[in-house]
């Protein structure tokens, strides 16, 4: 039996590589723990119905310590109905494994009723689990935005190294630009499709419609199309990407 997903295989290679590296510094990126549910509103209800339970949510996760979870509500804007058929989708990071962990067992042992509730307002048939690593950190907080997500896969034969050498004349290039978005990079874990085909996905997010404009601009008209060519394109192939708006539902990122 495969126990290691063929996706995440380039990612623990990779990792292998840079943690036994010849003068034992440990340069392995941080990946944290990143989930996704996709839910549709069950019948007669609506986003109304939960933002309703936002007190209660924050209150438990107030009233519990072993609780460091931050959640988002994920509405899809450009995408096609095949990629997306869902009514929303939920995003929820914690700052490490431990603290993801130590949070479902807080959620299962002591949410019951609450739980119920969110299960009257939605069902929820997909739920994955990222390992994510923050790229480029976003150079404002808001507690809405719009994210952007393509699905990528390492091409001529290229690492992660390579990629991680890219992401620096990237993020270089970004900040000469003023981009205040974050990148985010997924890499697929439990709960992804097992026929999947993408290495991982590419998010890029923006504190408001205004920032992504600006950013568009400067990367359609500015130059920044061909700059991304240039430092990519032999590494990375990326399919079209989907367009979200997110609102923070609340939580907390850290104790």
């Amino acid at each position: 039996m495969n126990l290691i997903s063929k996706a995440l295989l380039p990612l623990i290679l990779t990792l292998s590589f840079m943690l036994h590296a010849d003068d034992h510094v440990q340069q392995a990126p941080n990946l944290f723990p990143l989930e996704t549910l996709q839910c549709n509103f069950n019948e007669n209800k609506d986003i109304d119905d939960l933002n309703k339970l936002k007190g209660e949510w924050n209150k438990f996760v107030q009233e519990n310590d072993d609780v460091t979870y931050a959640s988002w509500i994920v509405t899809p804007m450009y995408r096609s109905a095949s990629d997306f058929t869902n009514d929303i989708a939920w995003l929820g990071v914690s700052p490490n494994w431990t603290s993801f962990g130590s949070g479902y067992d807080a959620w299962f042992n002591k949410a019951g009723k609450l739980a119920s509730k969110f299960n009257d307002v939605y069902t929820c048939a997909t739920q994955q689990l990222f390992a994510a690593q923050m790229v480029r950190q976003s150079k404002s907080t808001s507690d809405s935005g719009v994210m952007m997500v393509s699905n990528c896969s390492l091409i001529n034969d290229a690492t992660l190294l390579d990629v991680a050498a890219a992401d620096q004349k990237w993020n270089k290039y970004l900040d000469s630009q003023g981009s205040e978005g974050a990148i985010i990079r997924w890499y697929p874990g439990p709960g992804t499709p097992t026929d999947l085909d993408y290495s991982f996905k590419y998010v890029t997010t923006a504190p408001s419609w205004t920032s992504w404009g600006e950013s568009s601009e400067a990367f359609v008209n500015g130059g920044g199309l061909m700059k991304q060519q240039e430092i990519f394109g032999n590494i990375v192939s990326c399919d079209s990407a989907r367009f979200y708006v997110i609102n923070a539902y609340g939580g907390q990122s850290q104790n």
